[in-house]
């Protein structure tokens, strides 16, 4: 519980005394020793933000040092604390830190290994005051003395991706420099989080559109989902044909998919059923990128169309060219309401075609790129009647998705600094978010209203503009 404060008593040859609010009253003798001399302490009072609360603690200085009051920094904690006769064992709230102090002694145990104190706790009034740092690390928390900040748990240290939000509000990311598969699963507190899951195979996933669900294929090709709360897997019927670019119909009921070895075919499974069927099977190979309508009555999809080969007459080796001319990314739509509908190519350019999405009003957003890198990237629209114009910004755009308002893009401008702009179906910009850092990644939440980002492998939570800083 954040922010709790209670303790455990327990009676081994000592006796557990509560003294005013949150204090621990010692009264075994191995403890009196510790004891200083009244007329040489300064009390006073030192303001912290625990957990973004401002929380007030007693202090004393000894020998030099400010040492703070342990029983009202373990119960701010959330910790446990025992008295016995050899001093106090604290308990964190979750049960994974077991720290056993003594007052007097510089020695310490945390988690049964032995640690120094710089000064030995001292008991004054009554009351056992310790080093702040030490004792927060110990219990698992994190300090930071910039901006006198505690939180109960520290945040997770590493490198992270692939960030997705669940229905709880809550992020879900791969740590991408872990030796195993490790996906984590952030509150929106800072040092509040679990281990979601670890495998290996839905370190990346398709989300329901309520959020509910991931789905992902393993190295077999099943398909299965992943409950985004408590990380259970469950595989969804038995077809194992290639599939990738999954993406969930908006009802829920449907998940579609480029299909096959060559990704040469587009296919749909009943979530219900699990029943797979085939919906476009033409030949062409190198699909990606798949996107579904709303009402989900078309598709859009991007062909990788690579260079044709051509021979002479003679069929030598010598004599076999590659022609690259036409070699490039295309848009194509598909009419998934007409029965034996073709595909309709809504591009022609040899441009590299990214994040192509289909917004509400049936326009095709997509980020256009220079193949050779000559020309700085563009967000276009592909309007109902094919033509493409280009969306005006005041960044150079490197990512971009679709929400239920328009688009979120994320651009670099010309200082190096990254904004995140939504532009809704009019083409207005709204500016959610400005950083000079370097942004590699950005997770929109199902209503557009909350941001995760990737920075410098730090994952953040950007709310009403200001970033929360979720890992170290």
């Amino acid at each position: 519980m954040r922010n709790s404060k209670w303790f455990g008593a327990a009676l081994a040859s000592a006796l557990l005394v509560t003294g005013g609010a949150g204090s621990i009253v010692a009264t075994s003798s191995n403890v009196s020793a510790a004891a200083v001399n009244t007329s040489a302490v300064k009390t006073a009072k030192a303001t912290w933000k625990v957990n973004s609360l401002p929380v007030a603690f007693s202090t004393i200085d000894s020998s030099g040092y400010k040492l703070y009051s342990l029983s009202e920094v373990a119960g701010e904690l959330g910790a446990k604390v025992i008295l016995s006769s050899t001093g106090f064992e604290l308990n964190d709230s979750k049960g994974l830190h077991t720290v056993q102090i003594k007052a007097g002694a510089k020695s310490y145990l945390v988690d049964g290994v032995s640690q120094q104190f710089t000064v030995a706790p001292v008991l004054y009034n009554g009351k056992v005051y310790v080093e702040l740092t030490k004792l927060v690390t110990a219990l698992g928390g994190e300090l930071t003395a910039e901006d006198q900040s505690i939180l109960s748990f520290a945040r997770p240290e590493g490198q992270f991706d692939t960030l997705h939000w669940n229905a709880d509000g809550s992020i879900i990311a791969n740590r991408s420099d872990s030796e195993t598969a490790q996906l984590l699963k952030f509150s929106a507190f800072p040092g509040v989080y679990d281990i979601f899951s670890s495998n290996d195979s839905a370190l990346d996933f398709a989300v329901s559109p309520d959020q509910k669900w991931g789905a992902f294929t393993d190295d077999k090709g099943q398909l299965n989902l992943i409950n985004l709360s408590s990380g259970a897997v469950s595989p969804l019927g038995t077809d194992t044909s290639v599939k990738m670019d999954l993406v969930w119909s908006q009802d829920g009921k449907t998940i579609y998919f480029i299909q096959g070895d060559k990704q040469e075919k587009i296919g749909q499974i009943s979530v219900d059923t699990g029943a797979v069927k085939t919906l476009l099977e033409d030949k062409v190979e190198n699909k990606s990128e798949l996107r579904l309508s709303a009402d989900a009555k078309s598709v859009v999809y991007i062909v990788n169309v690579t260079g044709v080969a051509k021979n002479d007459a003679d069929s030598t080796e010598d004599s076999l060219t590659v022609d690259f001319s036409k070699a490039g990314e295309q848009l194509y739509k598909l009419d998934l309401s007409t029965k034996d509908a073709k595909p309709a190519a809504l591009t022609t350019a040899l441009d590299n075609k990214l994040y192509p999405e289909i917004l509400a009003n049936g326009t095709v957003a997509y980020l256009s790129a220079d193949p050779d890198g000559n020309a700085a990237n563009t967000l276009k629209s592909i309007g109902a009647d094919g033509a493409i114009t280009n969306i005006a910004l005041d960044v150079e755009p490197s990512w971009t998705t679709g929400v239920t308002t328009g688009l979120i893009v994320s651009g670099t401008a010309a200082d190096g600094s990254t904004t995140i702009y939504s532009i809704d179906a009019n083409g207005s910009k709204t500016s959610l978010f400005h950083t000079t850092e370097d942004v590699s990644e950005v997770a929109v939440s199902h209503d557009g209203s909350k941001l995760a980002i990737v920075s410098d492998g730090k994952v953040l939570l950007i709310q009403n503009g200001q970033a929360l800083q979720l890992t170290k």
